[in-house]
Order: structure tokens, then C-alpha cells, then sequence
């Protein structure tokens, strides 16, 4: 099986994902499709770290099967999801003892970057985001420079979002992001003016009594602001 050359294959990755038809992908990568068994599947890296909704996948599972091959790589014994971590949960949980897989020959560092690249970016949340630069940098040693080259992210928008707390993660991003309120706004409570280019935004922050999620929201908003 020839090895995946990553450069070359992104065009076709952005198309494929643009047009939502990522079944047979790989084919001039030399793939091999087979079934393998969830419990031989692991998860180095997954970016969707946040609960979201699988209401609509398990009725589409349910109803019509698995419509697409996950895409997994032959790491010694086991199989490393790269893209389709939700489905493989979603089967797993409806009892399924095997799911359909496309395996491809990708090296260990295009296997970081797979994840982010085999999927619609605006799926991702800006916690998420920021937490996998995170890994990449501390855990595997990936320069900025490789980081954007690979996936066109810039480290430097999302660095300040990184947290040294080992926590629930939106626990982590609302703790960290409380700190940076106060260092960069002198606010952790109370009225924050936002003004830009003639708009002036008033919000009111009670960080005791919003819920994680909400407060998340929030921080989300003014980070994007900052950003403009």
C-alpha cells in the first residue's frame, strides 16, 4: 500500500469535503476497505473533544446503515481512527460489533493532521481548535510554520486560548478565559462595552451564576471580536 503523500492529497480531501462524498477517497492512494471491530479501533487524536448532538447519525445508522467508510490507519495491532470517531461511537452504542473502514498508509505526522483536514472546518469549535494546536505544540513538537503550512491554521490566533488546567474542557477554556478577562479587561463581573468602527456592544458578565456553556458562548464572541 503506497504511503499517502498529504500535500497532494488535500485538494481532493477539500473537494470531496465541500461536496459531502468522502466514500472512496483514497482509491489513487491504493486504500483497502474492510470491516474491522470497534473494539480494535483508539482515538490519539480527535478534535470534536465537546458532546455534540448524535440524535440524527443514530437514526441514520439505524434506519440506513453506515452510508460511509470511516477512515482508520494499521498502527501496530490496532487501527487509528482518522476521521469518524462520532460514527464508530454511535455503532458501538447500537450494538454494532464491527464498522465498514477505509485504511490508509499515512505517516505518524500526517495522522495529526488528517483529523482536522478530513473534516468541514466550520464544524469545529474555537475551543476545540484551540485545544488541538495546543496537543500538537506541547505533545508531538509541531512548529507553528509545519502547523500552517499543513492545515493553514495561524497558531498566534489561538494561542492565547491556550490553558495549562487539566480539567472538564469547558471548565478548562471558561477558567482560563475568566483570567484573561481580567488581565486584558480588568473584568470577571459586571458591564463590558465592546466599541469598534461605530458599534458599541454592552454585555453583562455574572460569572457565578452563567452555566459553562453560556459563559463559553460569550468568550467565544470576544475572542472572534478581537480578531476583526
Amino acid at each position: 500500500m503506497a504511503k499517502l503523500n498529504l500535500d497532494t492529497f488535500k485538494s481532493n480531501a477539500s473537494e470531496a469535503i465541500v461536496k459531502q462524498e468522502t466514500q472512496g477517497i483514497f482509491k489513487e492512494h491504493h486504500d483497502i476497505h474492510k470491516s474491522v471491530a470497534l473494539d480494535n479501533l483508539i482515538s490519539p487524536i480527535s478534535i470534536r473533544t465537546l458532546t455534540s448532538n448524535t440524535d440524527a447519525l443514530k437514526h441514520s445508522i439505524e434506519t440506513l446503515g453506515q452510508i460511509e467508510p470511516i477512515i482508520v490507519r494499521l498502527v501496530g495491532e490496532k487501527y487509528e481512527v482518522l476521521n469518524g470517531n462520532r460514527r464508530a461511537r454511535v455503532a458501538k452504542e447500537l450494538g454494532y460489533i464491527d464498522i465498514s473502514a477505509d485504511i490508509v498508509n499515512a505517516s505518524d505526522e500526517d495522522a495529526l493532521f488528517l483529523p482536522y483536514l478530513l473534516n468541514p472546518h466550520e464544524g469545529f469549535d474555537i475551543i476545540e481548535i484551540a485545544s488541538y494546536l495546543q496537543d500538537l505544540k506541547e505533545k508531538h513538537s509541531i512548529s507553528n510554520e509545519t502547523i500552517l503550512e499543513k492545515t493553514g491554521l495561524h497558531v498566534n490566533k489561538y494561542s492565547d486560548l491556550f490553558s495549562q488546567l487539566k480539567c472538564d474542557t469547558l471548565q478548562n477554556f471558561n477558567t482560563h478565559y475568566d483570567a484573561l478577562l481580567h488581565k486584558y479587561f480588568k473584568l470577571r463581573d459586571g458591564a463590558f462595552n465592546i466599541e469598534k468602527d461605530g458599534v458599541n456592544l454592552k454585555i453583562a458578565i455574572d460569572s457565578d451564576n452563567a452555566d459553562e456553556r453560556t459563559k463559553a458562548e460569550v468568550y467565544r464572541f470576544i475572542h472572534k471580536l478581537s480578531n476583526i
